[in-house]
């Protein structure tokens, strides 16, 4: 149906290869394909809003970024203790601490 034979060479028409069923199938395709990452895309999205810092918090590891985690963690309970407030503030104090510590020389 698709072949014309020219002195013994088969040749396939290029009509035949893109017929209205494969581009239906890629069009389909093509369609799933996009649903399928925008749906992935949404679902980790949602997962990076959710563990957004607070301004204190990039502030805090900004100035202290040269300590591992667990000494961040360490100094933010001291401030918490030292200061009796919460975590947010604790940070924010250690911050403005630190500022005035390098302002002073």
């Amino acid at each position: 149906m698709g072949r014309r034979v020219a002195k013994g060479i088969q040749m396939t028409v290029p009509g035949d290869f893109l017929n209205q069923e494969m581009g239906f199938a890629l069009l389909v395709g093509s369609l799933v394909g996009l649903l399928a990452y925008f749906a992935l895309s949404r679902l980790i999205g949602r997962g990076r809003l959710s563990k957004k810092k607070s301004a204190a918090e990039r502030q805090f590891r900004n100035v202290y970024s040269i300590m591992d985690e667990a000494r961040r963690q360490s100094m933010i309970r001291y401030y918490m203790e030292k200061y009796e407030c919460g975590r947010e503030d604790a940070m924010r104090r250690a911050v403005e601490e630190r500022q005035r510590d390098a302002s002073r020389w």
